[in-house]
């Protein structure tokens, strides 16, 4: 015995390594220097742990930390060669209870044993270790995810600096090796795993330390949240509850604004995400973009759209210059809308001649544009009415082929103003997100009939036009410019008098 080297005495002794009956009670009385005695052998070796007595040395470990004992739990640090899975179950008890002190002296623990080359990767990798399945924290909690889910900003902090990090969960449908492994091992426990991550990403502590723009990534994150309440329904009450949380967190980032330079500055900033092509533009002169609360609107985050710091910025720009325009009576308003309503073609009128002249800066104020727009909408109701009311009174000239196109194709001058609409709305949005919004899809559905419609009316003008020009008086010049309803085309080119059921004598008989 007295030729072996430190190296084989230090084996020798650690497999000899056994868990003293008393030291639970000792450390529930709080008697250090007696845990400090049943951990001392003399030779100030520290201790491996038996694999068959893990749990209990686990236990003392944890119970030292409950009970504030830090002199026990240094005694047991010290003297017992503590692995990954204790250090994992006791960073939890120290987050749980919260006490920063010992967090930090279990990370310094943690650093000694890896080298200063912390296993970090290690604590999101506890879902498969048996040894941890009995424990009393939820299947995936890392000592991160606790510390974020109880808000802990200290330890948190800490945490992080450390290298601590909680990874983005995999996609629902995501086939690599980890995940397969995940639900093979056990699935419920994989789901688990990955809500009690959301839980901690979700998070007031994590997203404010970690974010570089956290209301911006509390958007994303919501959005993400609410897709997978639809892909995962059983568990579509905790995604939700997530989801509402990143909304509040945004509302009370948001809140947090103590003049209107500091919403200004908020509201028109689009932050690191690029996806929207209006960032950097305005949708008129001296109107703000407004990007972040466009992101909301995207994004539907209708707890931030619907906040009064948000509101109070749409209504002032929604009213522009008018400052009495929101207090002033309805009749008073009404009166305004009426008068626009008749004078809506002078009015364009001058804004096309002088667009920036006095009148024409008026007319650009939100309120202003609503209303000669409803009352463009108003005068294209009209014309159609006038037009169809005009074609019933002269069903058989309209029904022939002879009239003016322009007598019935008036409207055709407010639809060619919608395309162009829509053409400015589809170069300022973009294509996809002018899609994603139903209500475009509905209005190019309807201006592609008008269109198509009016189309076809000028294509059988053209082709009568240039049959008349090759054979006046042939078939399809009689065709294109003369058939009227109720006579068919054979009758008029032979010459033959149509039979009574065309001509309507059987009102006679």
């Amino acid at each position: 015995m007295e030729n072996l080297t430190p190296e084989q005495w230090r084996e020798i002794v650690n497999k000899k390594m056994k868990f003293p009956p008393a030291l639970i009670t000792a450390i529930q009385e709080g008697k250090v220097e007696t845990v400090s005695g049943l951990l001392n052998t003399g030779d100030g070796i520290i201790r491996q742990l038996d694999e068959s007595e893990d749990r209990l040395w686990r236990e003392a470990l944890n119970l030292s930390i409950r009970l504030g004992g830090e002199g026990a739990m240094d005694a047991l640090i010290h003297g017992v060669k503590f692995d990954f899975r204790q250090i994992h179950e006791a960073l939890l008890v120290a987050v749980d209870t919260n006490q920063p002190r010992v967090v930090k002296r279990l990370l310094d623990r943690l650093d000694q044993e890896k080298g200063n080359k912390m296993d970090v990767h290690s604590f999101s990798q506890a879902i498969f270790d048996h040894s941890i399945d009995n424990s009393q924290f939820a299947p995936g909690v890392t000592p991160l995810t606790l510390a974020c889910q109880k808000d802990l900003y200290e330890i948190v902090s800490m945490l992080t600096q450390k290298g601590h990090e909680i990874p983005w969960p995999h996609k629902i449908s995501c086939a690599c090796l980890e995940c397969r492994n995940g639900r093979q091992y056990d699935l419920l426990k994989f789901s688990l795993s990955r809500i009690n991550t959301y839980r901690g990403i979700a998070s007031r502590a994590y997203l404010s330390i970690t974010s570089e723009d956290a209301m911006l990534t509390a958007f994303g994150l919501s959005k993400e949240l609410r897709k997978l309440s639809k892909k995962e329904p059983e568990f579509k009450p905790q995604y939700l509850e997530l989801e509402e949380l990143c909304q509040e967190f945004a509302v009370e980032l948001l809140g947090m604004c103590r003049n209107q330079s500091e919403v200004t500055t908020i509201l028109n900033s689009a932050g690191e995400d690029r996806s929207d092509p209006q960032d950097e533009q305005a949708f008129e002169e001296g109107i703000p973009n407004l990007s972040r609360l466009r992101l909301a609107v995207n994004y539907n985050q209708k707890q931030f759209v619907a906040h009064p710091i948000c509101q109070q910025v749409l209504s002032s720009i929604w009213c522009g210059n008018l400052a009495g325009w929101r207090g002033s009576r309805t009749a008073w308003k009404l009166l305004v809308s009426i008068t626009i309503f008749v004078t809506m073609p002078l009015l364009c009128l001058i804004y096309w001649i002088a667009p920036k002249s006095k009148l024409g800066k008026t007319l650009k104020i939100p309120v202003i544009k609503f209303l000669l727009h409803s009352a463009s909408y108003l005068w294209f109701l009209i014309t159609l009415l006038g037009e169809s009311i005009t074609m019933e009174l002269y069903r058989d000239v309209f029904a022939s082929r002879q009239q003016n196109i322009l007598h019935s194709s008036f409207h055709m001058v407010w639809v060619v103003g919608f395309f162009w609409y829509e053409c400015k709305e589809v170069w300022i949005e973009g294509l996809r997100s002018y899609f994603l919004d139903w209500w475009n899809c509905l209005d190019v559905m309807v201006l592609s009939m008008y269109l198509a419609s009016f189309a076809l009316r000028v294509l059988i003008m053209l082709k009568g036009h240039f049959h008349c020009m090759e054979l006046s008086g042939g078939a399809d010049c009689v065709y294109f410019t003369q058939t009227g309803t109720g006579v068919p085309l054979a009758f008029r080119i032979k010459g033959l008098a149509p039979p009574w059921w065309f001509t309507g004598e059987s009102a006679h008989l």
